[in-house]
């Protein structure tokens, strides 16, 4: 099994809970292969919509993302940690799933995220973190991967140390039960109908698709249109 987590900071309750959850499924799966990223000052994506018309290796921040990018396209599972920065994800997580555009289903989904789960884990320290696991789920559906599960919590304080103990208790205990889930879905899991339906409507649009002619190429050499 390979993982990779994109964390936000290496610091702080959100990256706690995100090393909680790499420890346990390392504990499930032992030799899985993990592989860390921080995007922590990422350089936001200038809109010039290269990747689109010329291809990812023209954008000008390409040798900040690729290597994640390939990352998350080799693994099998892939976690995103952002805390909840005023009721949203944080700017640099932001600034870098925007890199990431030319990998959504209308454009060029890659082929190995049929079958890869995605976790989403944020905490705050009053509201708004449902949002943000919906907004970092939102990007797994995105780019078209299998299964997603989401761990945010609301920890009323400012560090991890300073956690309640019986508060602490139960986000362990709900880390290992999505290891669990993870692990025993790894390689197995399946695209919802939704998705799959989606899919089905985008490959029409490819078809006759003469903005982008690389999303054309793309879906043609996957053998996914004529």
């Amino acid at each position: 099994m390979k993982i990779v987590a994109v964390h936000s900071r290496f610091t702080g309750s959100t990256h706690a809970i995100a090393l909680m959850l790499l420890d346990e499924i390392g504990r499930l799966e032992p030799g899985a292969q993990i592989d860390e990223f921080c995007v922590a000052g990422f350089k936001p994506c200038v809109g010039c919509f290269s990747c689109f018309a010329n291809g990812e290796d023209t954008c000008p921040h390409y040798a900040e993302v690729h290597p994640i990018a390939t990352a998350i396209e080799q693994a099998d599972v892939v976690v995103l940690d952002s805390p909840t920065y005023v009721m949203g994800i944080s700017g640099a997580m932001k600034s870098f799933l925007d890199h990431l555009a030319y990998r959504w289903f209308a454009h060029r989904p890659h082929p190995s995220m049929g079958k890869k789960i995605g976790v989403a884990i944020s905490t705050t320290g009053g509201s708004g973190v449902r949002g943000v696991t919906k907004a970092l789920k939102a990007q797994f559906f995105g780019l078209s991967m299998a299964k997603y599960y989401r761990l945010g919590f609301s920890i009323m304080a400012f560090n991890w140390g300073d956690v309640n103990p019986k508060k602490k208790a139960r986000i362990e205990r709900a880390v290992r039960r999505t290891a669990r889930r993870v692990v025993a879905l790894s390689g197995k899991a399946k695209r919802g109908l939704f998705l799959r339906l989606l899919l089905w409507g985008i490959h029409f649009m490819q078809q006759k698709n003469d903005w982008f002619p690389l999303d054309h190429q793309w879906w043609k050499d996957n053998g996914w249109i004529k």
